[in-house]
């Protein structure tokens, strides 16, 4: 049916084999919203014309090209491997564990080599789908949140090589996976491997940032980039938004300056056996900003803990997905 709003838009994404070189895609996750565009750099020619008094339209030249997407969607139970592969970076693996439950690691790495076809369709008032795709896909941040009476959301920011609005749009499927909510929710904290739960959770947000050379420009490339390449330390940080129970719990660790492993995560419906759908972010290795609780007035004590991951040598950031997903 074809609906004139933001109702029958559509979003779908794939893995390239060739950065740039677009792939139709094959997943479509039911998105919140979506924003591809292009980011083409046009250049105006200042040269004079005796008796002219505007700019010249034939100087007025495009020299690079590109492109950037911003996304929004509920973090669903399946499906979206290649979007966490793009985040996480690393070589990210699915085995099956139990048939037909399956196991997909997603490890930080290097992102080269990574990289995703964005395409979203935007309806007419007449409800005629119009195709953004972008090409070149690099996820340079994303946000996880998620608090106990609401579901686990991801906000995603990409940058592309180049944006066209004439690849035909593909034609959206979609899965019968659900989302993650608060109520599937647990935090956990303590010694690599041995993390045990917290209490007073009330809500938890995870920032990911890989900081790409989104500019690399250089002759013989007709305006277009070369596939950006890590050119910084990778930023993870967060927050738990916690009552005040005990000041072991986190204050202790704000304070003392201890690094903890944080586990972040998920359990679902029963796949088979023991084996439940799962999503897990460890983040080994954070550590707390300087502060301590104070009392704002009559209220409950609650406290905003700050964190940043740092690594600890031995250990890396992860995420971990069980579900019935064989491939990515």
């Amino acid at each position: 049916m074809a609906v004139g709003s933001g109702l029958g838009s559509t979003f779908g994404f794939s893995a390239e084999s060739v950065y740039g070189t677009y792939v139709a895609p094959t997943k479509f996750p039911r998105h919140k919203t979506v924003s591809i565009k292009p980011t083409n750099q046009r250049v105006q020619g200042e040269s004079i014309q005796g008796g002219i008094l505007g700019s010249i339209g034939a100087h007025y030249v495009e020299t690079t090209v590109g492109a950037e997407a911003t996304v929004e969607l509920d973090v669903q139970t399946s499906g979206l491997g290649l979007i966490l592969q793009a985040i996480t970076g690393g070589t990210s693996t699915s085995t099956v564990s139990t048939t037909p439950a399956c196991t997909q690691t997603h490890t930080l790495g290097d992102p080269y080599g990574k990289s995703l076809t964005l395409q979203a369709g935007r309806p007419t008032r007449a409800g005629t789908a119009v195709p953004a795709t972008l090409k070149g896909g690099k996820v340079t941040a994303a946000e996880f949140s998620c608090e106990v009476g609401g579901l686990l959301g991801l906000s995603l920011t990409v940058d592309g090589q180049a944006y066209d609005n004439t690849t035909a749009l593909a034609v959206a499927s979609y899965s019968a996976a659900s989302v993650w909510s608060g109520k599937q929710m647990c935090v956990k904290a303590g010694a690599v491997g041995s993390e045990a739960a917290v209490d007073g959770i009330r809500s938890v947000s995870v920032s990911w940032t890989n900081p790409l050379d989104t500019s690399d420009y250089t002759a013989c490339k007709a305006g277009l980039k070369a596939e950006p390449v890590l050119n910084g330390a990778v930023e993870i940080t967060g927050s738990l938004a916690a009552d005040w129970l005990a000041k072991a719990t986190l204050e202790d660790l704000a304070v003392a300056h201890t690094s903890t492993s944080l586990v972040w995560e998920f359990t679902g419906a029963n796949i088979t056996g023991s084996v439940n759908q799962s999503f897990k972010m460890t983040l080994p290795g954070v550590f707390f900003e300087s502060q301590a609780q104070d009392v704002p007035g009559k209220q409950e004590l609650t406290s905003d803990w700050a964190f940043t991951w740092k690594y600890d040598g031995t250990n890396l950031p992860s995420i971990v997905v069980i579900s019935t997903d064989a491939a990515l």
